[in-house]
């Protein structure tokens, strides 16, 4: 155990020197993409809860839930641009240990929400494709706001179990930001977090999605078959539900391609210790997880045409309401400057 300890102080130390003698050229590709990561997730994420909230045609449960999954990302967003630019130009963490502490368990909350999150939504899907009576019954916003507020408390069970072993959240310099430590968790702990907050949500979504599928395959069948005389389609599935189930599928797909480097490289430092690969994988587990905040405000933002037409004018209203001001702004200084 003691050579095996060793060995991840230097791979440690290893990192963190290649961290803090990187060049100028390397530093800001890497706060550029960071940067761009960030802003993208931020304003789309953003636009996606504000068009929720204004637009009384878009506050179902369906977006209720994409609500709660984008108001996720955006908080993680906001705290990675708040810590991890300065670490990504220093080569080294620059706040506090509070911070990084907090950084850390947010981070590890937000993350695994997003997965409860996403389960959610197949649930609703599910049910609004083919259970709509039940749908209805169930569905009502009291109790979406109640499964909402589930998901957020489900989402802390692993950070707060890491924190209350009394481990902590340390700076990875590979990774560039704080995060929990896995040669720190037992296998009781990595398989409980691996169950419950991977594989069971993920179980679900992949059943629920698989069900929908197959109904919307026999009832697109039946649309294609020739009607009898007297006959007459009565199919509660409209063209509209089905776009939308492939759009919020869509991001599932998208997400998880997002997190697989995650789950398998944290899988194999279960193993093998926290600094086992180079910081080019390390670099690559972290660009990837980034880069899923925004899987969400991109694809429904573009793919679902009702919340691309809001964000689409709030935009407009936006630059209208700038181009305003740079006009009333000039026409101030204007008599000054003569």
């Amino acid at each position: 155990m003691k050579k095996v300890n060793d060995s991840n102080v230097d791979l440690q130390a290893e990192l963190a020197l290649q961290l803090a003698t990187r060049s100028g050229a390397v530093i800001g590709v890497e706060f550029t993409f960071l940067f761009l990561v960030c802003l993208t997730s931020v304003c789309g994420n953003f636009l996606i809860i504000l068009a929720i909230a204004k637009t009384s045609s878009l506050r179902t449960t369906s977006n209720y839930y994409i609500a709660s999954l984008s108001l996720q990302n955006l908080l993680l967003s906001v705290s990675f641009i708040a810590f991890v630019p300065a670490a990504a130009i220093q080569g080294r963490w620059t706040s506090s240990d509070a911070a990084c502490q907090f950084f850390g368990f947010e981070t590890a909350m937000l993350a695994t929400g997003s997965i409860y999150s996403m389960a959610f939504i197949a649930i609703n899907r599910y049910f609004i494709m083919l259970k709509s009576s039940l749908h209805r019954k169930y569905f009502t916003k009291r109790n979406v706001a109640v499964s909402i507020v589930i998901s957020w408390i489900l989402s802390c069970n692993f950070p707060l179990s890491y924190s209350l072993q009394q481990n902590r959240f340390d700076f990875h310099p590979g990774k560039g930001i704080c995060i929990f430590d896995v040669s720190k968790l037992t296998a009781i702990d990595a398989a409980f977090a691996g169950v419950f907050n991977i594989q069971l949500p993920y179980i679900v979504t992949s059943v629920c999605y698989f069900l929908i599928y197959r109904k919307v395959t026999k009832h697109q069948a039946r649309l294609q078959k020739p009607l009898e005389s007297g006959v007459t389609r009565n199919t509660h599935i409209s063209a509209h539900d089905i776009r939308i189930t492939k759009v919020l599928f869509s991001i599932v797909l998208a997400f998880t391609f997002c997190w697989i480097p995650f789950f398998v490289i944290d899988l194999l430092g279960v193993v093998y210790g926290q600094y086992f690969a180079p910081r080019s994988v390390y670099l690559f587990y972290s660009v990837m997880a980034g880069s899923s905040t925004s899987v969400s405000p991109i694809l429904y933002g573009v793919l679902n045409r009702d919340v691309k037409k809001e964000v689409t004018n709030f935009l407009k209203t936006f630059l209208c309401l700038f181009k305003r001001r740079t006009v009333r702004v000039h026409a101030v200084a204007t008599p000054a400057i003569k």
